[in-house]
Protein backbone atom coordinates (compact mmCIF):
# COMPACT_ATOMS: atom_id res chain seq x y z
CA UNK A 1 0.00 0.00 0.00
CA UNK A 2 2.89 2.21 0.62
CA UNK A 3 3.92 2.25 -2.58
CA UNK A 4 0.60 2.98 -4.29
CA UNK A 5 0.31 5.82 -2.04
CA UNK A 6 4.39 7.16 -3.29
CA UNK A 7 3.72 6.58 -6.85
CA UNK A 8 0.15 8.41 -6.66
CA UNK A 9 1.65 11.46 -4.79
CA UNK A 10 4.87 11.28 -7.05
CA UNK A 11 2.47 11.33 -10.39
CA UNK A 12 0.31 14.66 -8.83
CA UNK A 13 3.90 15.97 -7.04
CA UNK A 14 6.40 15.89 -10.29
CA UNK A 15 4.30 14.05 -13.17
CA UNK A 16 6.17 12.29 -15.59
CA UNK A 17 9.00 13.75 -18.52
CA UNK A 18 6.12 13.41 -21.18
CA UNK A 19 3.62 15.57 -19.48
CA UNK A 20 5.87 17.82 -18.53
CA UNK A 21 7.02 18.66 -21.71
CA UNK A 22 3.84 19.22 -22.69
CA UNK A 23 3.19 21.60 -20.57
CA UNK A 24 6.72 23.31 -20.52
CA UNK A 25 7.10 23.68 -23.92
CA UNK A 26 3.82 25.13 -25.23
CA UNK A 27 4.68 27.66 -21.82
CA UNK A 28 8.09 28.69 -23.45
CA UNK A 29 6.59 29.05 -27.04
CA UNK A 30 3.80 31.34 -25.85
CA UNK A 31 6.66 33.22 -23.81
CA UNK A 32 8.68 33.85 -26.87
CA UNK A 33 6.08 34.55 -28.92
CA UNK A 34 4.89 37.24 -26.42
CA UNK A 35 8.59 39.04 -25.94
CA UNK A 36 8.36 38.77 -30.36
CA UNK A 37 5.05 40.78 -29.91
CA UNK A 38 6.01 43.45 -27.13
CA UNK A 39 9.44 43.94 -29.12
CA UNK A 40 7.43 44.37 -32.52
CA UNK A 41 5.12 47.14 -30.42
CA UNK A 42 1.97 45.27 -30.17
CA UNK A 43 0.51 45.63 -26.34
CA UNK A 44 1.43 42.72 -24.63
CA UNK A 45 1.30 42.54 -21.09
CA UNK A 46 -0.66 41.64 -17.86
CA UNK A 47 -4.43 41.60 -18.81
CA UNK A 48 -7.74 39.55 -18.19
CA UNK A 49 -6.95 37.39 -21.29
CA UNK A 50 -2.98 36.60 -20.35
CA UNK A 51 -4.32 35.72 -16.59
CA UNK A 52 -7.09 33.68 -18.26
CA UNK A 53 -4.47 31.69 -20.37
CA UNK A 54 -2.19 31.01 -17.81
CA UNK A 55 -4.68 29.89 -15.07
CA UNK A 56 -6.19 27.22 -18.38
CA UNK A 57 -2.39 26.30 -18.66
CA UNK A 58 -2.79 25.15 -15.21
CA UNK A 59 -6.67 23.55 -15.85
CA UNK A 60 -4.81 21.76 -18.92
CA UNK A 61 -1.94 20.67 -16.39
CA UNK A 62 -4.16 18.97 -13.87
CA UNK A 63 -6.14 16.98 -16.81
CA UNK A 64 -3.18 15.41 -18.29
CA UNK A 65 -1.63 15.14 -14.91
CA UNK A 66 1.59 17.31 -15.47
CA UNK A 67 2.36 17.50 -11.58
CA UNK A 68 1.56 20.53 -9.43
CA UNK A 69 5.54 21.53 -9.49
CA UNK A 70 6.08 21.97 -12.87
CA UNK A 71 2.63 23.35 -13.05
CA UNK A 72 3.63 25.92 -10.71
CA UNK A 73 7.35 26.89 -12.57
CA UNK A 74 5.59 27.51 -15.67
CA UNK A 75 3.12 29.76 -14.54
CA UNK A 76 5.91 31.46 -12.29
CA UNK A 77 7.71 32.05 -15.52
CA UNK A 78 4.32 33.48 -17.64
CA UNK A 79 4.58 36.02 -13.80
CA UNK A 80 8.06 36.80 -13.74
CA UNK A 81 7.69 37.22 -17.69
CA UNK A 82 5.27 39.75 -16.92
CA UNK A 83 7.01 42.07 -14.18
CA UNK A 84 10.44 41.59 -15.55
CA UNK A 85 10.42 41.58 -20.03
CA UNK A 86 9.25 45.07 -20.40
CA UNK A 87 11.35 46.65 -18.26
CA UNK A 88 14.55 44.77 -19.25
CA UNK A 89 13.64 46.01 -22.82
CA UNK A 90 13.28 49.58 -21.69
CA UNK A 91 16.57 49.57 -19.84
CA UNK A 92 18.18 48.00 -23.24
CA UNK A 93 16.77 50.52 -25.67
CA UNK A 94 17.11 53.13 -23.65
CA UNK A 95 13.43 53.65 -24.17
CA UNK A 96 12.10 53.57 -20.56
CA UNK A 97 10.22 56.89 -19.16
CA UNK A 98 7.79 57.36 -16.42
CA UNK A 99 4.72 55.07 -17.03
CA UNK A 100 5.14 53.94 -20.45
CA UNK A 101 4.59 50.54 -21.40
CA UNK A 102 8.02 49.58 -20.09
CA UNK A 103 7.08 49.84 -16.91
CA UNK A 104 6.10 46.55 -14.96
CA UNK A 105 2.35 45.78 -13.24
CA UNK A 106 1.85 47.60 -10.03
CA UNK A 107 -0.41 47.29 -7.40
CA UNK A 108 -0.34 50.66 -6.71
CA UNK A 109 0.11 53.94 -8.80
CA UNK A 110 3.90 55.20 -7.79
CA UNK A 111 6.86 55.09 -10.53
CA UNK A 112 10.55 54.40 -10.44
CA UNK A 113 12.75 57.49 -11.43
CA UNK A 114 14.97 55.66 -13.73
CA UNK A 115 14.95 52.49 -15.81
CA UNK A 116 17.87 50.35 -14.00
CA UNK A 117 15.06 51.31 -10.73
CA UNK A 118 12.25 49.84 -12.62
CA UNK A 119 14.32 46.67 -13.70
CA UNK A 120 15.41 46.58 -9.87
CA UNK A 121 11.52 46.93 -8.66
CA UNK A 122 10.00 44.23 -11.92
CA UNK A 123 12.79 41.66 -10.49
CA UNK A 124 11.29 42.12 -6.93
CA UNK A 125 7.74 42.15 -8.26
CA UNK A 126 8.33 39.30 -10.62
CA UNK A 127 9.61 37.40 -7.29
CA UNK A 128 7.11 37.87 -5.18
CA UNK A 129 3.69 38.74 -6.97
CA UNK A 130 4.80 36.08 -9.52
CA UNK A 131 5.66 33.50 -7.37
CA UNK A 132 2.28 34.38 -5.59
CA UNK A 133 0.18 34.33 -8.20
CA UNK A 134 1.85 30.83 -9.42
CA UNK A 135 0.92 28.98 -6.39
CA UNK A 136 -2.82 30.58 -5.22
CA UNK A 137 -3.52 30.46 -9.08
CA UNK A 138 -1.59 27.48 -10.24
CA UNK A 139 -2.89 25.22 -7.31
CA UNK A 140 -6.12 25.86 -7.48
CA UNK A 141 -6.70 26.10 -11.48
CA UNK A 142 -4.26 22.69 -11.16
CA UNK A 143 -7.07 20.88 -8.46
CA UNK A 144 -9.68 21.77 -11.15
CA UNK A 145 -8.55 19.91 -14.07
CA UNK A 146 -7.34 17.36 -12.17
CA UNK A 147 -11.02 17.12 -10.32
CA UNK A 148 -12.45 17.67 -14.15
CA UNK A 149 -10.35 14.52 -15.62
CA UNK A 150 -11.59 12.45 -12.25
CA UNK A 151 -15.22 13.19 -13.49
CA UNK A 152 -14.36 12.19 -16.99
CA UNK A 153 -12.72 8.94 -15.79
CA UNK A 154 -15.97 7.71 -13.99
CA UNK A 155 -18.13 9.14 -16.14
CA UNK A 156 -16.47 7.19 -19.18
CA UNK A 157 -15.90 3.93 -17.17
CA UNK A 158 -19.75 3.60 -16.75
Amino acid sequence: MKSIRNDRFRKHAIGNARTRRTIVVPVIFLLVLASGGFLLGLKVGLSVGWVAVALGIAVVAGWIGTGIVPTIGSLWLIGFWWFVFPPLVGYLSGGWEVASRYSHPRMMGFGYSSARAELLGGLDYGVKWGFLFAVIGGTFAYLFGTVINRLATRREAQ
